[in-house]
């Protein structure tokens, strides 16, 4: 008789501490919810910051510059050493040219 006391009073224990953290999971839910829904995240203030320098004015002309000296390194430079970073420079100045093209080609 003494033993299903027990046994009774840890079960309503068990089920009186899983409601009390099942309420406490759901306010802490809420909050959450609450608290992202503001927007305006630093990671978004950073990538907004990129996207304006990436295709900037400044950046179109900066990668304009990059493809005729690396084109013209890459045609007249050596093997080796210049001819890798001719390539770089040129791809570099490619992709960021790309990201001006297609920003301007669909209105990103």
């Amino acid at each position: 008789m003494i033993k299903n006391r027990l046994k009774s009073r840890a079960a309503n224990a068990r089920a009186a501490m899983l409601r009390r953290g099942s309420i406490v999971l759901g306010v802490a839910l809420t909050w959450a919810t609450r608290a992202f829904a503001q927007g305006n995240s630093p990671w978004e203030n950073a990538v907004n910051v990129l996207q304006t320098a990436f295709t900037g004015p400044i950046a179109k002309g900066l990668a304009l510059v990059a493809i005729v000296i690396g084109g013209l390194t890459f045609a007249f430079g050596e093997g080796g050493g210049k001819r890798t970073f001719a390539g770089l420079v040129f791809g570099l100045g490619m992709a960021v040219l790309a990201v001006n093209f297609l920003s301007w080609l669909f209105g990103v």
